[in-house]
């Protein structure tokens, strides 16, 4: 008569493997702090570079609104053709998906332990005149030649920090501080 199973020792062997895989495989899923925070950029940078190519194909102009206080920004098209802003949800909803954009909760409006980012000086998490950009029909920045930086930092490592730039031509690129210098 034979028996069919598992030893004790054939199943310890497998439970050892099953840990030591975990043990191996789940720091590589978990996100540092600068990770998060270039993510949340890149984000950004694509949602600008949306709402900058809405302007070109509609030939209007557009608003990324940055709301530092809620974590948020909203893009709006110029639905009635007036290169005005009521801030509606008509302009909101003319950008087809768009909204209201929240960052990652584990990232911020901020500057951390960052110096200015090359070329780009000024005070602030947003240095913009306004704590927004437009884009006019050509995809330009409004007033022409409008440029400024838009800071995150991670909330739990003020060194983490990255940066969204837009040029006075609408050129949009993201930095990132390495704890010396931007990259």
């Amino acid at each position: 008569m034979t028996r069919r199973g598992f030893s004790l020792i054939e199943m310890l062997v497998v439970i050892v493997m099953i840990g030591l895989l975990t043990a191996i495989l789940v720091p590589r899923f978990r996100m540092s702090p600068r990770s998060k925070v270039r993510a949340a950029a890149d984000e950004m940078v694509r949602d600008l570079e949306l709402v900058r190519s809405r302007a070109l194909s509609t030939r209007t102009w557009t608003r990324m609104r940055f709301d530092t206080g809620a974590g948020t920004y909203t893009g709006y098209l110029d639905d009635n053709r007036d290169s005005t802003f009521a801030l509606t949800t008509a302009e909101i909803d003319s950008l087809h998906g768009f909204g209201v954009r929240t960052l990652d909760p584990a990232v911020a409006y901020g500057r951390g332990t960052a110096p200015d980012v090359p070329a780009l000086p000024g005070p602030g998490v947003i240095t913009f005149a306004n704590p927004w950009v437009d884009f006019d029909a050509r995809g330009l920045t409004t007033p022409f030649g409008t440029k400024g930086v838009i800071y995150l930092v991670s909330r739990n490592d003020p060194s983490a920090v990255a940066a969204v730039t837009v040029s006075g031509g609408g050129g949009i690129r993201t930095w990132t501080y390495n704890g010396t210098s931007w990259q």
